[in-house]
C-alpha cells in the first residue's frame, strides 16, 4: 500500500510540475512603451537574482555550518531553520530590485496619482496559501512544543511497562530556531510587498497595466515564501510523524489502539504532498504572466488625474 501511495504523489509531482511548466501567454500592452519594456525587464532580472540567491544558500549554510561549528541536535536545529533563513535572503533580492525599479524619465514624467496598499497587488489565492502555511507551521510548533519531553527535542510517553522515546521531534528546543526565522520572513514578505505598492508608476502606461506589473512582482514574491514556509512545515510534519508512529502515545490513538502508527503514516504522506503542492505552486507563480487586470481594479484615492512634472 505504501508503495503505491510513493507512486501516487510522483506521479501527483509531474503532472503538476507539467501543468505548472505548460507554456503560457504573456500579455501586456497592446503597444507597450520603453518604460514598461525596461520596467518587465527589470522585474525578470531580480527574480532571476532571487532564486539564485535561494536555491543554493541552505546547501552552501550548512557546509559552511558542518564540522567543528556545529554538531549534532545544535546542527540540526540550525538546519531546520536554512529554508527560512534563505527565503529572507529571497526577499533581501527582492526588496533591492524594488528599491532600483526603474524611476519615469524624460522631458514630461507622466503617472497614475493612486494610493496602492498590499491586497491591491498581491493575488489573493496566493496570499492565502501563504498564510495557511505559516499558521499551519505555528500550530505544529506550538503542539509539539506542549508534547516534547525534557529538553525539547523528543516525544516521550509512558506505557504500562516501558518508556517509550524517539527523537529529533519538533519541539521548543527547534521551535526557538526556528519561529524567530519564520517571523523575520513574514515580517520581511509584509516590508517586500509594501515596496511593490508604493513603488514608482511605470510612466507612459496605462493604470491597469501598471498594476500587472506590480501583481507580477507580488506574485513572484509570494512564489519564494509559500515556498520555503511549506518546506520547514513539511520538514517538521515529518520528524513529528515519525516520533508519533515509534513511540505510540494514547493521544495519537484518536481511533483504536494502535492508530497512532496509521496516524503517522498519513502525517508523513501529507508533509510530502504539502512539499509537492508548495513546488507546484512556486513554479506557476514565478512564471505568472504580466497580463492587464481590468480597469477599476484598484481605486485611486482621489479623482483620477495625472502628474506632469518638468525635467
Amino acid at each position: 500500500m505504501s508503495n503505491l501511495l510513493w507512486f501516487v504523489l510522483l506521479a501527483l509531482l509531474v503532472a503538476g510540475l507539467g501543468w505548472s511548466l505548460r507554456p503560457v501567454r504573456t500579455a501586456g500592452p497592446t503597444t507597450p512603451s520603453q518604460a514598461w519594456l525596461a520596467a518587465e525587464a527589470h522585474a525578470r532580472r531580480i527574480t532571476a537574482a532571487a532564486w539564485t540567491a535561494l536555491v543554493p544558500l541552505p546547501m552552501l549554510l550548512a557546509a559552511a555550518m558542518s564540522g567543528p561549528v556545529l554538531s549534532g541536535p545544535s546542527r540540526g536545529a540550525f538546519v531546520a531553520a536554512l529554508p527560512a533563513i534563505a527565503g529572507t535572503a529571497y526577499l533581501t533580492v527582492h526588496a533591492g530590485g524594488e528599491l532600483t525599479w526603474p524611476r519615469p524619465a524624460g522631458a514630461v514624467r507622466r503617472a497614475a496619482l493612486a494610493r496602492r496598499r498590499i491586497r491591491d497587488v498581491a493575488p489573493r489565492a496566493l496570499t492565502w496559501v501563504s498564510v495557511s502555511w505559516f499558521a499551519a507551521l505555528a500550530l505544529l510548533l506550538a503542539v509539539c512544543g506542549l508534547a516534547a519531553g525534557t529538553g525539547g527535542r523528543s516525544l516521550t510517553y509512558a506505557h504500562a511497562d516501558m518508556v517509550s522515546t524517539a527523537s529529533p521531534f519538533p519541539g521548543l528546543y527547534y521551535g526557538r530556531t526556528i519561529a524567530p526565522a519564520i517571523a523575520v520572513l513574514a515580517l520581511g514578505c509584509v516590508g517586500t510587498l509594501l515596496l511593490v505598492a508604493r513603488r514608482p508608476a511605470v510612466s507612459d502606461t496605462s493604470p491597469a497595466d501598471d498594476v500587472a506589473l506590480r501583481r507580477t512582482s507580488a506574485s513572484r514574491i509570494l512564489a519564494g515564501v509559500q515556498l520555503v514556509t511549506a518546506w520547514t512545515l513539511a520538514g517538521c510534519l515529518f520528524f513529528a510523524a515519525n516520533a508519533v508512529a515509534t513511540v505510540q502515545p494514547a493521544w495519537a490513538d484518536v481511533v483504536v489502539p494502535g492508530s497512532s502508527q496509521a496516524v503517522g503514516t498519513v502525517a508523513r504522506f501529507v508533509s510530502l504532498a504539502v512539499v509537492i503542492a508548495s513546488v507546484v505552486i512556486a513554479v506557476r507563480a514565478t512564471r505568472a504572466a504580466s497580463a492587464p487586470v481590468p480597469a477599476g481594479a484598484v481605486e485611486p484615492a482621489g479623482p483620477a488625474e495625472k502628474a506632469q512634472v518638468s525635467a
